[in-house]
């Protein structure tokens, strides 16, 4: 029995009637309103707690209320008030139904993640950044466009979170290399990744949550989206260039005798991982047409990558025998004149901790050792966890660098979210929704812009993924399949998926590509706030969303 059928078989065909509110529903929607409003500007709360010191003194331990804290804690309360039930919405909005599976996009992205971030790591990106810098660095208005133009490639190839890792550390090491300003060229990068993710089925998350719950192949995707992206990626592309006519100039300095190979300091890690990546996409397009699950064929690439790093540090952090029968720690570099800078900083680190350990005078420690106190259990964990952190920064520096990296903070909101979603799913938003879009949408031309237009606006406020699945559950609703006609649907369907691809273009918190970003560029020490990324997106997604939604609507129009 397909959708419609079922649809049928719960809700007559002139049946418009919308389950009923309670108070659950009410809280839920009033809590979910100021989790969006602190996930926009985190509140921080300062609370006074007293020491343990005699006489009792106060020190002040402030609270983050900000995207990670905030869902969290709306759904504690919601727990504690009984308006929602563990086992139905919280356990549900973690696992998924409907084809819509939250954990395994979690996966997905952490598994993608620790490759890319590996490749980081060996200085294969870096050695790009090099050759792009000293190839086309000259001209300013030339290397926006090249940027633009192996963004949208590698992310057509890959997906918008790839072309985040990759190439945002890219862009801030020629910044740094020229001392140009390296804000328009991440833009342009991640406005070129949101658009291009678009053009194929494991471009975007939300891209796999709308076609698999709607039975939509590999090979209909592209057909169907393969001129809306080419519209929006031309439309972006100009846009950005009058943008930055007078931020850019013309000609750049650049110093031609710096050499990329200098960068490459991990070349075994770096062959390994371009090619476990390039394995994992092409293994990801042929699964798709087998209805495998994406999170089934990252991981393993995932856990293989994390193999062959820690084989590869531990071979080259192999104690070696000295001449006097003493066992020191060998760093092997890997090419001839490459230093390898992290290996000998984390070495002399741990040298010259243990010579000042080695270097106090025995009476000192035995009076050190007779007047400590005995550390508490919470001490000793920690002691626990640095000798561990030591251990691992000394024999697997590349694993430990690259776990240190991983965007644990999209967890927690990513989850968080999906969970309030699936509460205002439960408690009777969802038909509401259905219900609205379907007055909404009276023609497939209609229902093209205004879905794509409400869906890009709604990302902003719900990030794009638990969005993509409020909406998709709302146009698999009875209520609107029962009243719209099967073009109608088709077209809101794609403009969905248009909607949450660009509005990811317009605030930081539309996508968890956004919160990457906004990560690494803080990291290489380029901190772009909130209000100032929709200063730089705010001329671009209107015009990318009309050319991109009316391409779709063409399609839909004479393709029958």
């Amino acid at each position: 029995m397909d959708a419609l059928s079922a649809a049928r078989a719960i809700v007559p065909r002139d049946g418009d009637e919308l389950p009923p509110l309670s108070w659950r529903s009410w809280l839920v929607l009033a809590l979910f309103i100021v989790v969006s409003v602190f996930v926009i500007r985190p509140l921080h709360i300062p609370i006074p707690l007293p020491t343990h010191i005699r006489p009792i003194r106060w020190k002040t331990v402030r609270i983050h209320m900000d995207m990670k804290l905030a869902p969290w804690t709306a759904i504690l309360v919601l727990l504690a008030s009984t308006a929602i039930k563990f086992r139905q919405e919280v356990v549900r909005g973690f696992v998924g139904s409907d084809g819509i599976e939250p954990y395994a996009i979690v996966i997905l992205i952490f598994a993608l993640a620790y490759i890319c971030i590996s490749l980081d790591q060996s200085g294969l990106l870096s050695y790009i950044a090099m050759h792009v810098t000293k190839r086309w660095g000259c001209n300013g208005r030339q290397l926006l466009l090249c940027f633009y133009t192996l963004s949208t490639i590698m992310a057509v190839l890959t997906s918008n979170d790839v072309v985040v890792l990759c190439l945002t550390p890219i862009i801030c090491i020629f910044s740094d290399t020229t001392g140009i300003d390296a804000e328009p060229f991440l833009v342009a990068m991640f406005v070129a990744a949101n658009t291009a993710s678009m053009a194929l089925y494991i471009g975007n998350p939300t891209n796999i949550i709308a076609a698999q719950a709607n039975g939509i192949s590999f090979l209909l995707y592209s057909a169907w989206m393969a001129l809306p992206f080419l519209g929006a990626v031309m439309a972006g592309a100009v846009v950005l260039h009058f943008m930055c006519l007078r931020v850019i100039p013309r000609e750049i300095s650049v110093d031609m005798s710096i050499q990329p190979r200098d960068m490459l300091v991990k070349p075994r890690q770096a062959v390994f991982g371009a090619s476990l990546l390039a394995m994992c996409l092409i293994v990801l397009s042929v699964s798709s047409f087998y209805g495998v699950a994406v999170w089934i064929v990252t991981l393993p690439f995932g856990f293989v990558m994390l193999a062959i790093d820690a084989a590869i540090d531990i071979y080259q952090t192999r104690p070696v025998a000295a001449l006097d029968g003493s066992e020191k720690t060998s760093v092997v570099s890997e090419a001839p004149g490459v230093v390898d800078t992290e290996h000998r900083n984390t070495h002399l680190l741990l040298h010259t901790e243990t010579q000042l350990t080695i270097n106090v005078a025995p009476s000192t420690r035995s009076e050190q050792i007779d007047t400590r106190k005995k550390p508490k259990p919470l001490a000793k964990c920690k002691k626990g966890f640095e000798k561990i952190h030591k251990v691992g920064v000394h024999r697997l520096p590349t694993v430990t660098a690259v776990v240190q990296r991983l965007p644990y903070s999209i967890v927690p909101f990513s989850i968080g979210m999906f969970i309030m979603v699936e509460c205002l799913s439960e408690l009777g938003w969802t038909p509401r929704l259905a219900w609205l879009l379907k007055h909404m949408c009276p023609s497939v031309v209609p229902a093209v812009f205004i879905v794509g237009i409400v869906s890009s606006l709604t990302c902003n406020v719900l990030n794009n993924l638990p969005m993509t699945i409020l909406f998709t559950r709302a146009l698999k609703h009875p209520v609107f399949l029962l009243h719209v006609d099967y073009r109608t649907r088709k077209g809101a369907l794609f403009a969905l998926i248009v909607g949450s691809n660009l509005g990811a273009n317009f605030t930081l918190v539309g996508s968890l590509a956004g919160l990457m970003f906004q990560g690494i560029a803080a990291q290489k020490g380029r901190h772009i706030g909130y209000f100032k990324f929709i200063r730089w997106c705010l001329p671009i997604l209107p015009v990318q969303l009309a050319v991109c939604c009316a391409i779709l609507a063409a399609e839909m129009v004479v393709i029958k």
